[in-house]
């Protein structure tokens, strides 16, 4: 009899998508099992069109405590044999244990966000020295397989979805066949973006350097490459440069950048975006991306399908995991061009450590 599990990662964009590749391993491995999924409303899309993803469960982040109990009562009804809390922290805990599931199991207490939150689970699992998202995901996912092998997080977008964005992109003037880069916007008053001022001098010149080039394996076009700026509901009120072909992508866009990252590969092109989101999105739809770091910590949450890059001479003080900058002269480590981009020697493929 076929069993039903409940994957628990509501949030954010970025770790949602981190935790596929753990649970298309447990797919692999236990085809026996049928897997739901419980996410918040708003990165539910992200999760349309898995083949090995039985349901989806919205839940409403802003209803409250009666909107907790709503999402509580539809998963009781389904009968779960195991919940897998694949985030790590208070809210993700309750809902596996409120779930009604013969058997809630997260990380231990050291590793969680609230570590007091592990008493909530039924078994907790020992994850030495882990701290990547991926990574503790993978743990979690081989208490039901314990043979299951890392796999890279990937997304897939639909045909029609494909065709819809491609129309958008001849519309700016951007030819989707033919190699083309996208240039990710980050939110403007958070230091771990990417200063627009420095993505919208990459799309002005177009060039992408040698050594970047090399070491993505990208072809060299013998002409400046064509840039799109891709801003999200978060950057709504930055100020595009209007010369310049952009993507405005509002809420419930994800799938569009699905699809982008599906044309981005297929056109052999590249995305290039500080550790947020939507690089993130890209990277797992096909995209050859390079996320660019300065206070994040790679080893902690750099997009697992991406290569990584950091000031070829940043201040001592990264990274600092600061969502403020404490630094006398402002967020430095971010304010680069990508000839001062230096990729980060040794990076690994999350899960690799598990």
């Amino acid at each position: 009899m076929t069993e039903r599990v409940l994957l628990v990662r509501l949030s954010a964009m970025g770790d949602v998508v981190q935790s596929l590749g753990a649970a298309e391993a447990l797919a692999a491995a236990r085809p026996d099992l049928e897997l739901h999924w419980v996410v918040q409303e708003r990165f539910a899309p992200l999760l349309e069109n898995l083949p090995w993803l039985a349901a989806v469960i919205r839940h409403e982040r802003g209803a409250g405590v009666r909107g907790f109990v709503r999402t509580a009562r539809q998963l009781r009804r389904q009968g779960y044999a195991c919940a897998l809390d694949l985030q790590g922290n208070a809210k993700s805990a309750l809902l596996a244990r409120a779930s009604g599931a013969g058997r809630a199991v997260g990380i231990r207490a050291r590793e969680r966000r609230e570590g007091w939150s592990a008493t909530l689970l039924h078994q907790r699992v020992p994850a030495p020295g882990l701290c990547h998202p991926a990574d503790l995901a993978l743990a979690v996912v081989r208490v039901l397989a314990p043979g299951a092998a890392s796999r890279p997080p990937r997304l897939v977008a639909r045909a029609e979805e494909e065709a819809a964005e491609a129309e958008v992109l001849r519309g700016l003037g951007v030819d989707p066949l033919r190699p083309f880069a996208v240039a990710v916007i980050g939110p403007l008053d958070d230091p771990r973006s990417w200063p627009l001022a420095r993505a919208a001098e990459f799309a002005r010149s177009g060039t992408v350097p040698a050594h970047l080039r090399t070491a993505l394996g990208l072809p060299d076009p013998g002409a400046p490459w064509p840039v799109v700026l891709v801003a999200g509901p978060d950057e709504a009120d930055a100020r595009l440069p209007e010369e310049l072909p952009a993507l405005r992508h509002g809420p419930g866009g994800v799938r569009r950048l699905v699809a982008l990252g599906a044309l981005l590969a297929r056109a052999h092109g590249v995305a290039f975006g500080p550790d947020v989101g939507a690089t993130h999105v890209l990277a797992c739809g096909g995209a050859r991306t390079l996320a660019l770091f300065g206070p994040q910590d790679p080893a902690r949450t750099a997009p697992a399908a991406a290569a990584v890059a950091r000031h070829a001479d940043p201040p001592p003080c990264m990274p600092c995991r600061r969502r403020t900058c404490a630094w006398h002269a402002g967020p430095v480590c971010m304010d680069f061009g990508l000839a001062q981009a230096r990729l980060v020697p040794g990076w690994r493929t999350p899960g690799s450590a598990v």
